[in-house]
C-alpha cells in the first residue's frame, strides 16, 4: 500500500473529521478533494517519479496535496513555507521540481518566481477559513498582492469525468515526500522518505500501544507538516487510527490553549517551548484536559522540572496523561524511541518502538555495553530511502542498514534512552570532551532561568565556553544571577564545562522549527 491507499482503508471515513480555525472538512469531503485534485494533476501532466514543491504550512490544502502525490507516485517536495524566495528557487532547481503549490500571502507577487519553470499552483491564506474568509480576503486586499499566471488550487478540487486514471501502479516502496534536514552530521541535507516508512511507523506505533482503535477521537496537529515527526506522526499515524485532525498552521500559544478546551483534545504531539508556553495561559486550564490519554513531546531539550509542573497540572484537573520523552529524527521518519506507561524513566527518551533496534557504537562502530557513551545508532523498518544526490546516507553491518545519528548517548541495562548531546555540537578542550547540553541541563535546575544555550567561543587562541541565558523574571539582580550560575556549575562540572561568559537575553533566537538557534548564538562575538 502506499500511503494514500493506506489513509482510504484505515481513516475513519464515516465520521471522522479536519478541523481549521471554524472550518470543518469531514474524512469522506476531504478524500474526494484529494481524488479530485490527483486527477487534476494528471491533467496537468504530472506523473509517477515527478516532483511536486507544498510551500506551505500545516493546512487542508497541504494535505490534499500530500495524499494526492502519494495517490500518483509523485513526490512531495514539503518546504518550510518561511524560507525566502531565492533560497526556495534553488530548491526548486536541486529537486527537479514540476510544480509548485503556495500561499498568496507568502508569494505577493508571482513574478518573483519567473523563470523558474514550474507549474505555478495559488492557494488563498482565506480558502477553507469559513465565517473567518471575507476578513482574510480584506486582509489580502490590503497587501496588494500580484498573483497572476498561475492555476488556482480551488479549481483543481473540482471533480472533473473525463480524466484517464490509467496510470504507472505506485508501489510502497516508491518514494512519497521529501523532507530538509540539517543532517546527521550537521551539514543540510534532502532525505527522500518512501510509502513503506511512514505506513510501517504508523503499524509500529499500532503495535507498540496494542489499544483497540475508538473512532472520534481528537488529535492537535501542533506539529508541521514539512517535519518529519508532523507528518508522520501527528498527521498520517493518527488519520490511520481513525483520529479527528484539529490543524495549527502557525503556532500561537494563545491560541492553541483555547483549542484544548474547544475540541477536548485526546492526543497532541510538540516540541518543549510548545509545552512551556501553553500552561502560562489560563485558557489551557479546566476539565476538558482529563480527555487528554497521549501526550508526546521531543525535538529539543526538557528538564524533569518542566515535566513534572506540566504533569501535575493535567493531574489537577482529573488527568492521568503526563508528558512521554520521546527521540527521533527525519532519518526515520521522525521518531524510534519513547517513553509509554508501563515504560517510562525519569530523565531517558524512553525505549526503541517495535521493529526499531537502537545501540551506542563507538568511533570504530563497535557496540558498547550498557552505561557507556558513545554515539546513537539506529536500524528499523521506517529509515529513509536516501539521501537526495548523496549515497552516503547509511552504515552497513551485520547485513542491516544502520543511520548513524551524530548524537551522543547511552542506553542502562533495560534498554532505556539517554540523549547526552550532539556530536555537531561537543567539541574538546585540553582533549576533554564538551557536551553543551551537559552544562545546559545543570543552568537549568536554578529556578529563576527560563532558557540557557551553550556555546563556544575563541579568545586568546582558547576555546571557552558562553553561556547565553532568559530569565523568568525580569527585575532580578543580574550579578547574582551570573554568580549563582557559576557556583553551581563550580559544584557539578569539570573546570572545562564550566563558562567563562554568560548573557542573559530578552529572548532566544529560534530556528523555523521553534527549537533554539545555536548556530545564530556561535557567531555573536562580544
Amino acid at each position: 500500500m502506499n500511503c494514500y491507499e493506506k489513509m482510504i482503508k484505515e481513516s475513519n471515513k464515516n465520521t471522522g473529521t479536519i478541523s481549521y480555525y471554524d472550518t470543518t472538512i469531514s474524512i469522506s469531503k476531504f478524500i474526494n478533494y484529494v481524488d479530485n485534485f490527483a486527477s487534476s494533476l494528471i491533467k496537468l501532466g504530472f506523473k509517477k517519479g515527478d516532483v511536486l514543491t507544498i510551500y506551505l504550512p500545516t493546512n487542508p490544502q497541504s494535505l490534499i496535496a500530500f495524499y494526492a502525490c502519494s495517490k500518483l507516485g509523485v513526490i512531495a517536495n514539503l518546504v518550510h513555507p518561511l524560507v525566502p524566495i531565492e533560497s526556495l528557487k534553488n530548491n526548486l532547481k536541486e529537486n527537479n521540481s514540476k510544480g509548485l503549490l503556495f500561499v498568496d500571502f507568502l508569494v505577493k507577487d508571482s513574478s518573483l518566481l519567473k523563470n523558474t519553470n514550474q507549474i505555478l499552483i495559488k492557494t488563498s491564506l482565506s480558502d477553507f477559513m469559513g465565517t473567518l474568509k471575507p476578513f482574510i480576503k480584506a486582509f489580502l486586499l490590503c497587501k496588494k498582492i500580484k498573483i497572476k499566471n498561475c492555476l488556482n488550487f480551488n479549481s483543481l478540487l473540482k471533480k472533473d469525468n473525463n480524466i484517464n486514471y490509467s496510470q504507472e501502479e505506485v508501489l510502497d516502496v516508491d518514494p512519497v515526500c521529501r523532507m530538509h534536514s540539517s543532517g546527521t552530521t550537521g551539514s543540510p541535507k534532502i532525505v527522500e522518505l518512501s510509502n513503506l516508512s511512514l505506513n510501517n511507523l504508523s503499524d509500529n506505533l499500532n503495535k507498540m500501544y496494542s489499544k483497540q482503535i475508538v473512532p472520534g477521537k481528537n488529535a492537535l496537529v501542533l506539529l508541521p507538516i514539512f517535519h518529519a515527526y508532523g507528518l508522520g506522526v501527528a498527521i498520517h499515524t493518527c488519520l490511520c487510527n481513525q483520529y479527528n485532525l484539529v490543524l495549527v498552521p502557525k503556532f500561537n500559544f494563545k491560541h492553541v490553549a483555547k483549542l484544548f478546551k474547544k475540541h477536548k483534545i485526546n492526543f497532541v504531539a510538540g516540541i518543549p517551548v510548545m509545552f512551556k508556553k501553553i500552561i502560562t495561559r489560563k485558557a489551557f486550564f479546566g476539565n476538558h484536559l482529563k480527555y487528554l490519554e497521549d501526550i508526546w513531546c521531543g525535538g529539543d531539550l526538557i528538564t524533569d522540572t518542566e515535566v513534572k509542573e506540566f504533569d501535575e497540572i493535567i493531574k489537577k484537573y482529573n488527568g492521568t496523561a503526563r508528558i512521554m520523552r520521546g527521540y527521533g529524527l527525519t532519518e526515520v521518519s521522525g521518531v524510534c524511541c519513547v517513553n509509554r506507561d508501563g515504560y517510562y524513566r525519569n530523565g531517558s527518551c524512553g525505549k526503541s518502538i517495535p521493529n526499531t533496534v537502537i545501540e551506542i557504537w563507538d568511533e570504530n562502530n563497535n557496540k558498547l555495553k550498557s552505561n557507556q557513551i558513545g554515539e546513537i545508532v539506529i536500524t528499523n523498518n521506517s529509515l529513509m530511502e536516501q539521501y537526495l544526490n548523496d549515497d552516503k546516507g547509511f552504515s552497513i553491518k551485520d547485513g542491516n542498514k544502520w543511520i548513524k545519528t551524530g548524537d551522543i548517548g547511552k542506553l542502562d541495562e533495560d534498554g532505556f534512552l539517554y540523549l547526552i548531546g550532539r556530536m555537531k555540537r561537543s567539541f574538546k578542550i585540553n582533549a576533554i570532551n564538551v557536551y553543551p547540553e551537559e552544562v545546559e541541563k545543570i543552568i537549568l535546575h536554578l529556578d529563576f532561568v527560563d532558557e540557557v544555550c551553550v556555546v563556544p567561543y575563541q579568545q586568546n587562541n582558547k576555546t571557552l565556553l558562553r553561556a547565553f541565558i532568559t530569565l523568568k523574571q525580569k527585575n532580578i539582580d543580574i550579578h547574582k544571577v551570573k554568580e549563582e550560575i557559576i557556583n553551581l556549575c563550580n559544584q557539578c562540572l569539570i573546570k572545562y564545562s564550566i563558562p567563562s561568559d554568560i548573557k542573559i537575553l530578552d529572548l532566544m533566537p529560534r530556528t523555523n522549527i521553534g527549537k533554539i538557534d545555536f548556530k545564530l548564538l556561535s557567531e555573536i562575538k562580544q
